[in-house]
Protein backbone atom coordinates (compact mmCIF):
# COMPACT_ATOMS: atom_id res chain seq x y z
CA UNK A 1 0.00 0.00 0.00
CA UNK A 2 1.26 3.45 -0.89
CA UNK A 3 0.60 6.63 1.11
CA UNK A 4 -2.28 8.78 -0.26
CA UNK A 5 0.01 11.69 -1.12
CA UNK A 6 -2.32 13.58 -3.44
CA UNK A 7 -5.18 13.15 -1.02
CA UNK A 8 -3.01 14.60 1.77
CA UNK A 9 -2.14 17.56 -0.45
CA UNK A 10 -5.82 18.22 -1.21
CA UNK A 11 -6.84 17.86 2.43
CA UNK A 12 -4.10 20.25 3.56
CA UNK A 13 -5.16 22.76 0.91
CA UNK A 14 -8.77 22.46 2.02
CA UNK A 15 -7.93 22.79 5.72
CA UNK A 16 -5.89 25.97 5.22
CA UNK A 17 -8.57 27.38 2.93
CA UNK A 18 -11.19 26.63 5.57
CA UNK A 19 -9.16 28.34 8.27
CA UNK A 20 -8.74 31.53 6.21
CA UNK A 21 -12.39 31.44 5.17
CA UNK A 22 -13.50 31.23 8.81
CA UNK A 23 -11.39 34.30 9.56
CA UNK A 24 -13.24 36.11 6.77
CA UNK A 25 -16.65 34.90 7.93
CA UNK A 26 -16.05 35.87 11.54
CA UNK A 27 -14.86 39.31 10.53
CA UNK A 28 -18.24 39.72 8.80
CA UNK A 29 -20.33 38.22 11.60
CA UNK A 30 -18.48 39.86 14.48
CA UNK A 31 -15.47 42.16 14.06
CA UNK A 32 -12.01 41.47 12.73
CA UNK A 33 -10.62 41.48 16.28
CA UNK A 34 -12.42 38.20 17.00
CA UNK A 35 -11.56 36.57 13.69
CA UNK A 36 -8.04 35.73 14.86
CA UNK A 37 -9.38 33.27 17.41
CA UNK A 38 -9.75 30.90 14.44
CA UNK A 39 -5.99 30.29 14.55
CA UNK A 40 -6.19 29.03 18.14
CA UNK A 41 -9.34 27.12 17.26
CA UNK A 42 -7.59 25.23 14.47
CA UNK A 43 -4.64 24.50 16.76
CA UNK A 44 -7.12 23.09 19.29
CA UNK A 45 -8.38 20.66 16.66
CA UNK A 46 -4.85 19.59 15.70
CA UNK A 47 -3.83 19.23 19.35
CA UNK A 48 -6.90 17.15 20.19
CA UNK A 49 -6.10 14.95 17.20
CA UNK A 50 -2.56 14.38 18.45
CA UNK A 51 -3.85 13.26 21.84
CA UNK A 52 -6.49 11.04 20.22
CA UNK A 53 -3.97 9.37 17.91
CA UNK A 54 -1.50 8.77 20.73
CA UNK A 55 -4.21 6.82 22.56
CA UNK A 56 -5.86 5.02 19.62
CA UNK A 57 -2.98 4.68 17.16
CA UNK A 58 -2.40 0.95 17.66
CA UNK A 59 -6.08 0.24 17.11
CA UNK A 60 -6.35 2.53 14.08
CA UNK A 61 -3.22 1.51 12.18
CA UNK A 62 -4.54 -1.90 11.01
CA UNK A 63 -7.70 -0.10 9.94
CA UNK A 64 -5.88 2.77 8.22
CA UNK A 65 -7.86 2.93 4.93
CA UNK A 66 -11.25 2.94 6.68
CA UNK A 67 -10.10 5.42 9.34
CA UNK A 68 -8.61 7.73 6.70
CA UNK A 69 -11.78 7.74 4.60
CA UNK A 70 -14.03 8.18 7.63
CA UNK A 71 -12.09 11.23 8.82
CA UNK A 72 -12.02 12.65 5.30
CA UNK A 73 -15.80 12.39 5.10
CA UNK A 74 -16.13 13.84 8.60
CA UNK A 75 -14.09 16.86 7.56
CA UNK A 76 -16.10 17.36 4.38
CA UNK A 77 -19.51 17.42 6.02
CA UNK A 78 -18.53 19.05 9.32
CA UNK A 79 -16.81 21.97 7.57
CA UNK A 80 -20.23 23.07 6.31
CA UNK A 81 -22.59 21.78 8.99
CA UNK A 82 -20.55 22.95 11.99
CA UNK A 83 -20.54 26.52 10.72
CA UNK A 84 -24.28 26.42 10.05
CA UNK A 85 -24.95 25.05 13.53
CA UNK A 86 -22.51 27.53 15.05
CA UNK A 87 -24.53 30.39 13.61
CA UNK A 88 -27.43 29.31 15.80
CA UNK A 89 -25.37 29.85 18.96
CA UNK A 90 -26.23 33.37 20.26
CA UNK A 91 -22.64 34.38 20.95
CA UNK A 92 -22.16 38.11 21.51
CA UNK A 93 -18.58 39.02 22.55
CA UNK A 94 -19.66 42.43 23.83
CA UNK A 95 -21.60 40.72 26.62
CA UNK A 96 -18.66 38.64 27.87
CA UNK A 97 -17.68 41.34 30.37
CA UNK A 98 -20.87 40.94 32.40
CA UNK A 99 -22.47 37.71 31.14
CA UNK A 100 -20.88 34.35 32.00
CA UNK A 101 -23.32 32.69 29.62
CA UNK A 102 -21.33 34.09 26.69
CA UNK A 103 -18.25 32.21 27.89
CA UNK A 104 -20.24 28.98 27.59
CA UNK A 105 -21.34 29.97 24.08
CA UNK A 106 -17.72 30.69 23.16
CA UNK A 107 -16.66 27.27 24.46
CA UNK A 108 -19.39 25.61 22.39
CA UNK A 109 -18.21 27.48 19.30
CA UNK A 110 -14.62 26.37 19.89
CA UNK A 111 -15.58 22.72 20.31
CA UNK A 112 -17.90 22.80 17.31
CA UNK A 113 -15.60 24.54 14.84
CA UNK A 114 -12.54 22.60 15.97
CA UNK A 115 -14.14 19.34 14.75
CA UNK A 116 -13.21 19.77 11.04
CA UNK A 117 -9.59 20.48 11.97
CA UNK A 118 -9.61 17.46 14.28
CA UNK A 119 -10.76 15.26 11.39
CA UNK A 120 -8.23 16.50 8.84
CA UNK A 121 -5.42 16.28 11.41
CA UNK A 122 -6.38 12.64 11.99
CA UNK A 123 -5.92 11.97 8.27
CA UNK A 124 -2.46 13.53 8.21
CA UNK A 125 -1.34 12.05 11.54
CA UNK A 126 -2.53 8.55 10.65
CA UNK A 127 -0.69 8.69 7.35
CA UNK A 128 2.56 9.81 9.02
CA UNK A 129 2.18 7.03 11.58
CA UNK A 130 1.37 4.36 9.00
CA UNK A 131 4.12 5.17 6.48
CA UNK A 132 7.11 6.09 8.61
CA UNK A 133 9.55 5.53 5.74
CA UNK A 134 7.69 8.07 3.60
CA UNK A 135 7.51 10.92 6.13
CA UNK A 136 9.61 13.40 4.06
CA UNK A 137 7.40 12.90 0.98
CA UNK A 138 4.18 13.04 3.00
CA UNK A 139 5.28 16.22 4.74
CA UNK A 140 6.33 17.72 1.41
CA UNK A 141 2.89 17.10 -0.12
CA UNK A 142 1.30 18.44 3.07
CA UNK A 143 3.24 21.72 2.80
CA UNK A 144 2.62 21.98 -0.94
CA UNK A 145 -1.11 21.58 -0.44
CA UNK A 146 -1.21 24.03 2.47
CA UNK A 147 0.56 26.74 0.49
CA UNK A 148 -1.65 26.20 -2.54
CA UNK A 149 -4.81 26.31 -0.43
CA UNK A 150 -3.80 29.50 1.37
CA UNK A 151 -3.21 31.25 -1.95
CA UNK A 152 -6.22 29.74 -3.67
CA UNK A 153 -8.81 30.84 -1.08
CA UNK A 154 -7.55 34.44 -1.23
CA UNK A 155 -8.09 34.48 -4.99
CA UNK A 156 -11.43 32.68 -4.67
CA UNK A 157 -12.82 35.23 -2.21
CA UNK A 158 -12.38 37.93 -4.85
CA UNK A 159 -14.59 35.91 -7.21
CA UNK A 160 -17.37 34.42 -5.07
CA UNK A 161 -19.17 35.15 -1.81
CA UNK A 162 -17.82 33.48 1.36
CA UNK A 163 -20.91 31.23 1.57
CA UNK A 164 -20.24 29.81 -1.89
CA UNK A 165 -16.58 29.31 -0.97
CA UNK A 166 -17.72 27.31 2.07
CA UNK A 167 -19.62 24.91 -0.19
CA UNK A 168 -16.55 24.63 -2.40
CA UNK A 169 -14.42 23.59 0.58
CA UNK A 170 -16.89 20.85 1.47
CA UNK A 171 -16.80 19.63 -2.14
CA UNK A 172 -13.00 19.68 -2.23
CA UNK A 173 -12.92 17.62 0.96
CA UNK A 174 -15.10 14.97 -0.69
CA UNK A 175 -12.86 15.01 -3.75
CA UNK A 176 -9.78 14.54 -1.54
CA UNK A 177 -11.45 11.55 0.13
CA UNK A 178 -12.25 10.02 -3.27
CA UNK A 179 -8.64 10.50 -4.38
CA UNK A 180 -7.45 8.80 -1.19
CA UNK A 181 -9.82 5.90 -1.91
CA UNK A 182 -8.27 5.46 -5.36
CA UNK A 183 -4.69 5.87 -4.13
CA UNK A 184 -5.27 3.20 -1.47
CA UNK A 185 -6.64 0.89 -4.22
CA UNK A 186 -9.75 0.09 -2.23
CA UNK A 187 -12.76 -1.63 -3.66
CA UNK A 188 -15.45 -1.28 -4.84
CA UNK A 189 -14.30 1.56 -7.09
CA UNK A 190 -17.85 2.85 -7.54
CA UNK A 191 -17.62 4.40 -4.07
CA UNK A 192 -14.92 6.76 -5.32
CA UNK A 193 -17.01 7.55 -8.40
CA UNK A 194 -19.99 8.28 -6.16
CA UNK A 195 -17.93 10.63 -3.96
CA UNK A 196 -16.66 12.51 -7.02
CA UNK A 197 -20.21 12.84 -8.37
CA UNK A 198 -21.46 14.17 -5.02
CA UNK A 199 -18.54 16.59 -4.82
CA UNK A 200 -19.32 17.97 -8.28
CA UNK A 201 -23.04 18.33 -7.62
CA UNK A 202 -22.71 19.69 -4.07
CA UNK A 203 -21.96 23.30 -5.01
CA UNK A 204 -24.88 23.90 -7.43
CA UNK A 205 -27.30 22.12 -5.07
CA UNK A 206 -26.27 23.97 -1.92
CA UNK A 207 -25.86 27.26 -3.77
CA UNK A 208 -29.65 27.39 -4.03
CA UNK A 209 -29.76 27.49 -0.22
CA UNK A 210 -28.39 30.87 0.76
CA UNK A 211 -26.41 30.97 3.99
CA UNK A 212 -27.83 33.81 6.11
CA UNK A 213 -24.90 35.24 8.04
CA UNK A 214 -26.10 36.12 11.54
CA UNK A 215 -24.01 39.22 12.14
CA UNK A 216 -23.85 41.03 15.46
CA UNK A 217 -26.85 43.32 16.05
CA UNK A 218 -24.41 46.05 17.06
CA UNK A 219 -22.66 46.23 13.68
CA UNK A 220 -23.40 49.23 11.49
CA UNK A 221 -25.20 47.27 8.75
CA UNK A 222 -27.58 45.61 11.21
CA UNK A 223 -28.24 48.99 12.82
CA UNK A 224 -28.95 50.53 9.41
CA UNK A 225 -31.40 47.74 8.55
CA UNK A 226 -33.49 48.63 11.60
CA UNK A 227 -34.47 51.92 9.92
CA UNK A 228 -37.90 51.67 8.32
CA UNK A 229 -37.70 51.12 4.55
CA UNK A 230 -34.06 50.02 4.53
CA UNK A 231 -33.23 46.88 2.57
CA UNK A 232 -30.26 45.04 1.11
CA UNK A 233 -30.14 45.75 -2.61
CA UNK A 234 -26.91 44.03 -3.63
CA UNK A 235 -24.44 41.45 -2.40
CA UNK A 236 -20.89 41.17 -3.74
CA UNK A 237 -18.03 38.76 -3.23
CA UNK A 238 -15.62 41.31 -1.77
CA UNK A 239 -17.80 44.00 -0.18
CA UNK A 240 -20.50 41.44 0.72
CA UNK A 241 -23.52 43.69 1.31
CA UNK A 242 -24.90 47.09 0.46
CA UNK A 243 -28.02 48.70 1.89
CA UNK A 244 -30.22 51.68 1.21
Amino acid sequence: MRPPLFSIALLSATALSYEILLIRLFSIIQWHHFAYMIISLSLLGYGASGMFLSLAREWLRPRFPVAFMANGLLFSFSSISCFLVGQQIPFNPLEMVWGTQQIIYLLLLYLLLALPFFAVANCIGLTLSQFTDEIPRIYGFDLLGAGTGALGIIVLLFLVAPGTALYGIGSLGLLATAVGFLESRLRPRWIAVLLIAVAISLIPILHQQKIPLQSSPYKSLRQTLTVMGTEVVKSAAVHWEYSR
